[in-house]
């Protein structure tokens, strides 16, 4: 969302439906200078930090106005007003936390889960305000008010049970004519700070009040019509998938397709719940659904990638051996919260490929104790998903030469998940997944 003609077309949108629960993300942009901001305060450049936080005030300020005047109504005096005040308020509100950032000489995670946030608090707000202006009863709730967490800072844990008991405002909302609109990708810690889903949060904020409500669907309105085979940013010959299930798409997630948080489907999951993934700028347009099963005839359903891999390889001291050596490693990692993508393992040594992170510093110290630590960056994982598995081999094959000389460091598959994964450099990322993509698509 990042005009007032996109406003007006996702206004278009919900007015297609009866009774309709609306989840926005921030306007495009916004979240990346947002987060900006808080780390150049943190640098201690005020000016810099500032300067950004008056540019998201002037763009959101000139996008009401634009959408006033190409829509006129006789409330649209108290709408600007209304706006105009929401909109003071939450920048203040960030400059002062803007302020506290450059106090401290650092920027805390539960400062940039409250700085990050900012976003979808603004565009919620100012939506439902100009949903006013072309006579839509529109009114926004504050997701706090209703996406309860823990304080995962950054990659916060819903609480499903207080979510499920919350949900009952929003049916108010719903019993007495009004749409309500709400911010995603955010919530509220049991101490009453905001905290943050993860990237792609807006979705699995809608999964999540959709499981709540029972909805008859969630569909996910973004700029792509549909999940590709791909990502179509980078893979120029990516095409839709007309449909998936719960599994393969969480798994597409989950090892880097941009389109959904990993955890978005759970909750519809759980429900039953169809979900759609559909093209806001090309709405009639099939885009993608995701249920509990589909049958396809590939010999593999996509591919996902990710960079910023790295390659963590512990090798047991000879005191330290087997199962307990195992246990030792996999519990550090529990212990730290961190995912795991790839793992290849003997009785004494093994490779984990994981998400670059800041915490893994402290997981290498700690595995020093185990065994000698090797750590190899800048790598990143490509992953065939929903592979046949009686052409495993034959995808393989296909694989190795449609590299050609590219190196590959680890090489994995699993079979009850049907999927198989390489890990490649950083900076042949890119031109590998194309060359498979085009090989095997």
């Amino acid at each position: 969302m990042n005009d007032h003609q996109t406003w007006k077309q996702v206004l278009d949108i919900i007015k297609r439906y009866e009774y309709p629960v609306v989840i926005v993300s921030a306007t495009a942009r916004t979240t990346r200078q947002l987060i900006e901001s808080a780390k150049l305060a943190a640098l201690g450049n005020m000016e810099m930090a500032t300067k950004i936080a008056t540019a998201i005030y002037d763009r959101h300020k000139i996008l009401v106005d634009e959408f006033l005047k190409e829509h006129p109504h006789p409330k649209n005096p108290l709408i600007k007003e209304s706006c105009d005040k929401k909109l003071n308020e939450l920048i203040n509100k960030l400059k002062k936390l803007l302020e506290y950032v450059a106090k401290k000489g650092e920027l805390e995670d539960s400062m940039k889960d409250a700085i990050a946030a900012i976003g979808e608090q603004i565009s919620s707000y100012l939506l439902a305000q100009c949903g006013l202006a072309v006579d839509m009863l529109t009114q926004c709730i504050d997701a706090k008010k209703l996406i309860k967490t823990d304080a995962e800072y950054g990659n916060a844990n819903p609480n499903l049970a207080l979510i499920n008991q919350k949900s009952g405002a929003i049916e108010t909302i719903l019993d007495s004519g009004f749409t309500p609109i709400i911010g995603g990708f955010y919530g509220e810690a049991p101490n009453g700070t905001t905290t943050t889903l993860g990237f792609e949060g807006s979705d699995y904020s809608a999964s999540l009040i959709g499981g709540a409500l029972h909805a008859q669907a969630i569909e996910i309105w973004t700029d792509v019509s549909g999940i590709y085979t791909s990502d179509p940013r980078f893979i120029t010959d990516a095409k839709p998938i007309p449909e998936l299930s719960y599994f393969d798409a969480t798994e597409m997630a989950y090892f880097g397709a941009k389109v959904l948080h990993p955890s978005t489907l759970k909750p519809a999951q759980e429900r039953n719940i169809p979900v759609f993934v559909k093209n806001m700028f090309k709405a009639e347009d099939a885009g993608t659904k995701i249920i509990r099963k589909t049958d396809h005839s590939h010999d593999v359903l996509a591919m996902s990638f990710k960079e910023d891999v790295v390659l963590l390889t512990i090798s047991a001291y000879e005191t330290v051996m087997g199962y307990s050596f195992l246990t030792k490693v996999f519990t550090a990692l529990e212990k730290r919260r961190l995912a795991v993508d790839a793992v290849n393992t003997t009785e004494a040594s093994v490779t984990i490929a994981l998400s670059d992170s800041k915490k893994l510093n402290q997981l290498s110290k700690e595995l020093i104790e185990v065994g000698i630590v090797r750590v190899e960056q800048n790598k990143g994982l490509i992953s065939l998903i929903g592979c046949t598995l009686s052409k495993v081999d034959e995808l393989t094959q296909k694989v190795f030469s449609s590299m050609k000389s590219e190196e590959v460091d680890m090489i994995t598959f699993t079979k009850e998940k049907r999927i198989l994964s390489f890990v490649v450099s950083d900076e042949k990322l890119v031109e590998t997944a194309q060359n498979i993509h085009t090989t095997l698509f």
